[in-house]
C-alpha cells in the first residue's frame, strides 16, 4: 500500500518537477536575453546619436569655418596691401559680412592695436584698443600670432547684450619678408552660429550641450546646454577649431535609464508567458524568438574651403595672385602676374571673367561667377566672387565647387532614368489597359445580343492583355525596387536544376504552345552556383521568354551550361540558344541603356516591357556575376550569364 502510495505520488511529483525544470530554464534564458537585447538596444541607440552628432558637428563646423574663411580672406588681402585704408577695409569687410547674421563686427588691429573696424557705428569706443594689454586677449593673440593660425576666443559676454565667439587670424606682411603686420577679427554670435547648425537644447528625445570655452575641449567649461550632460556617461564628438576644439555631448532626455527600462512591460509578458508554457509545455514543443536589428552608419566629412583671391584691373589683367593650395591655380603665378585673361583662357571663358569685371566696377556689388577649367589632367569646377575695390579694380575669390557640381550631374542623370521609367510606363501600359477597357465596356453594353463565340473570342483577348498587364507590371516593380535598393542579393549555394524544376517546366510548357522545341541539356551534377535563387529564376525566366518571344513556330530554344574559368576564378556559364529573329550588332549596344529601351512585338507580335534585359543585367551584377550576347540577323540569338561557383 505504501509502494503504491509512493508511485502516485512520483507520478505527480515528476510533471511539476519537469515543468518547473522548464520554467527556470526559460526563466533564466529570458533574463539573460532581456541583459543580450538591453545591451545591444543601448548600443544601437548609442551608434544612432553618435550618428546625430556627426552631423550636428559637421554642420557646426561648416558654419564657423565659413565665418573663419572670412578672417583668412581679409588676412591674404592685407598681407598684399599691408598699406590698406580704413575706407578699403570697409568696403572689403561689408562685402563678407553682409546680410550675415552670424557676424556682428569685423575688425582691424595693426600691431594688435584696433585701427578699423566694421560696422563702424555703435562701436566707436573700441577704436584705440590694444588687444596685448587685456590679459585675456594678450594670451590668446600672442598664441594666435605663434602658430600663424586662427583662434576662435570664448564666448564672451557683448556689451549689446548676449555671448558671441571672436575669431582672431594674424596677418603678416608678405612684401616685408612676411613680418608680423597685426590681427583681424570677427565677433561670431553664439544663439546665431548654434542655431544655423541646427543644434537645439533638446531633439528626438535628448539634450545637447557644448563644452571647451577658447577650445579647451574637454578640460574646459561648458558654455552652452545643460552642464549635467557631461556628468552623465554622454555621448560625445569633437568640435574641430584650427587651434583647439569644442565637445559637443549629448544624452536621453531623462538618463539612460529611462530608456533601458522601456522593455520592463515586455519582460513581464515573457515571465507570465513562460508560466504557462511551463503548465502546458506538453502541448508546447518549442518556442522560436528571433530579433532581427539593423544598424546604420553614417561619416560626415567635412573639407575645409580652398580659395583663390585674384585682384584684376578693368581690363582683365591680373595685377596679385594669392592661394592657400596651389593645386587651385590654372598656371604658375608667376605666369599669370601682369597677364590679361584673354591670353590665359579660351575666348569664351575669358569674356564671361571680362563681363563679371565690367559689372562689378559699374554696379559697386557682388558679382557671382562659375566657370570650369581643367587643371593637371582633371576637370574642375569654380565659383568666384567679384568684388569691388576701387574704381579700377576688383578682388575675384574662387573656391572650388567640384563636388557639388558632379552631384547636379548624377543628379540630371538620375532624373533622365527617371524621365525615361514613366515614359515607359505611360507608352506600355496605356495600350493593353486601354484595350482592356474597350473590350469590357463593348462586352457588357452588347452582351445580351452578342453570340457566345464572339463574347469567347473577346475574352480570350482580354485575358492576352492581362497576361500583359501582369508581366509588364511585374517587370516595372522589379525595375522600380531594384533602382531604389529595396533587393539585395543574397550570395548562397544552390543547384540551378533543382532550384527550378517547376519554371522549367512552365518555360517547356510556354514553348509548346507555340511549337517550339525546347532543349534542356544543363549538367545538374555540375549546376552548383553561388548567388540568389530568386533573382536567378527571374533572369532565366526572362531569358527564355524572350528567347521564345522572337523564334518562329518549328524551330528550337537551347539552354546548355559550361563551367568555364574567367579572371582566375571559376564561373557557372548559362547558355540560351535560339533560332529566331537575331538582333543587329548596332542594336546590341542598346539593349542594356534604359534610354534605348523599347518593347518590340515578338513574331507573333507578343508583347512585353522593355525592361526584361535591363532587370537580367541588374539582377545578375548583383550577384557578382555577367552577361554577354553573340547574335546574327536570320540566324538567332545566344544570351550567356555566368554566376560564381565558389
Amino acid at each position: 500500500m505504501k509502494h503504491k502510495t509512493y508511485k502516485n505520488f512520483i507520478k505527480k511529483i515528476i510533471p511539476i518537477l519537469y515543468s518547473l525544470c522548464v520554467f527556470i530554464v526559460l526563466s533564466i534564458a529570458i533574463y539573460n536575453y532581456s541583459n543580450y537585447t538591453k545591451g545591444q538596444w543601448e548600443k544601437d541607440e548609442r551608434s544612432n546619436l553618435m550618428d546625430l552628432l556627426a552631423s550636428k558637428k559637421s554642420n557646426l563646423e561648416k558654419a564657423l569655418y565659413s565665418r573663419i574663411y572670412y578672417t583668412r580672406g581679409v588676412a591674404a588681402y592685407v598681407s598684399l596691401n599691408p598699406s590698406i585704408s580704413n575706407n578699403e577695409f570697409s568696403e572689403l569687410a561689408k562685402e563678407y559680412i553682409k546680410q550675415d547674421s552670424v557676424i556682428s563686427t569685423m575688425a582691424l588691429s595693426k600691431n594688435c592695436i584696433l585701427n578699423a573696424i566694421y560696422p563702424y557705428e555703435g562701436h566707436e569706443s573700441a577704436m584705440g584698443l590694444n588687444l596685448l594689454a587685456h590679459p585675456e586677449r594678450k594670451e590668446i593673440v600672442e598664441k594666435t600670432i605663434k602658430t600663424e593660425l586662427t583662434f576662435i576666443a570664448g564666448p564672451v559676454e557683448l556689451i549689446e547684450g548676449g555671448t558671441a565667439f571672436i575669431s582672431y587670424t594674424p596677418i603678416f606682411d608678405k612684401l616685408n619678408n612676411n613680418s608680423f603686420w597685426g590681427i583681424t577679427d570677427i565677433v561670431i554670435k553664439e544663439e546665431n552660429l548654434i542655431k544655423e547648425a541646427n543644434i537645439n537644447l533638446e531633439e528626438n528625445g535628448f539634450k545637447f550641450a557644448l563644452r571647451g570655452t577658447d577650445g579647451t575641449g574637454k578640460n574646459g567649461p561648458v558654455f552652452w546646454g545643460d552642464a549635467s550632460i557631461f556628468e552623465n556617461d554622454p555621448i560625445s564628438i569633437d568640435v574641430n577649431l584650427p587651434i583647439g576644439n569644442w565637445v559637443l555631448a549629448a544624452t536621453p532626455v531623462n538618463g539612460w535609464n529611462s530608456y533601458l527600462d522601456q522593455d520592463k512591460t515586455i519582460l513581464y509578458i515573457l515571465f507570465i508567458s513562460t508560466f504557462i508554457i511551463s503548465i502546458l509545455i506538453w502541448f508546447i514543443s518549442k518556442t522560436l524568438l528571433k530579433i532581427k536589428q539593423n544598424e546604420r552608419k553614417m561619416v560626415a566629412i567635412f573639407k575645409s574651403i580652398d580659395s583663390l583671391i585674384v585682384e584684376f584691373n578693368k581690363d582683365g589683367d591680373y595685377l596679385t595672385v594669392n592661394y592657400s593650395n596651389k593645386d587651385l591655380l590654372y598656371k604658375p603665378q608667376k605666369d599669370l602676374i601682369g597677364k590679361n585673361v584673354s591670353t590665359i583662357f579660351e575666348p569664351e571663358l575669358a569674356k564671361s571673367f571680362k563681363n563679371a569685371i565690367t559689372k562689378c566696377l559699374k554696379s559697386k556689388e557682388l558679382v557671382i561667377l562659375e566657370y570650369p577649367l581643367v587643371i593637371n589632367n582633371n576637370k574642375m569646377w569654380f565659383s568666384a566672387r567679384v568684388t569691388y575695390k576701387t574704381a579700377d579694380t576688383v578682388i575675384l575669390n574662387a573656391y572650388d565647387i567640384t563636388d557639388n557640381k558632379s552631384k547636379e550631374e548624377e543628379l540630371k542623370t538620375l532624373n533622365k532614368i527617371k524621365d525615361q521609367f514613366f515614359s515607359i510606363i505611360a507608352h506600355d501600359l496605356k495600350n493593353p489597359a486601354g484595350t482592356q477597357k474597350s473590350l469590357i465596356n463593348l462586352l457588357v453594353d452588347r452582351f445580351d445580343t452578342m453570340d457566345i463565340n464572339k463574347q469567347k473570342t473577346m475574352l480570350k483577348t482580354i485575358q492576352k492583355s492581362s497576361d500583359h498587364l501582369y508581366i509588364l507590371l511585374e517587370d516595372l516593380l522589379n525595375w522600380s525596387m531594384s533602382q531604389s535598393k529595396k533587393i539585395i542579393a543574397k550570395k548562397i549555394k544552390f543547384n540551378i536544376i533543382t532550384h527550378n524544376k517547376e519554371l522549367f517546366s512552365q518555360l517547356e510548357n510556354q514553348a509548346n504552345l507555340k511549337e517550339i522545341t525546347f532543349i534542356n541539356t544543363i549538367d545538374p551534377e555540375n549546376a552548383n552556383v553561388i548567388g540568389d535563387p530568386d533573382l536567378t529564376s527571374i533572369i532565366i525566366r526572362n531569358l527564355v521568354s524572350n528567347a521564345l518571344k522572337f523564334t518562329e513556330r518549328n524551330k528550337k530554344v537551347e539552354i546548355s551550361s559550361e563551367i568555364i574559368n574567367y579572371n582566375q576564378k571559376q564561373y557557372f556559364q548559362l547558355n540560351i540558344t535560339d533560332t529566331g529573329i537575331g538582333i543587329s550588332s548596332e542594336k546590341i549596344e542598346d539593349l542594356f541603356k534604359i534610354e534605348k529601351t523599347q518593347s518590340n512585338p515578338g513574331t507573333e507580335n507578343e508583347k512585353g516591357s522593355g525592361l526584361g534585359l535591363l532587370l537580367c543585367k541588374e539582377f545578375i551584377e548583383k550577384q557578382g556575376g555577367k552577361i554577354t550576347i553573340e547574335s546574327q540577323i536570320g540566324v538567332g540569338s545566344k544570351f550567356s550569364i555566368l554566376l560564381p561557383t565558389e
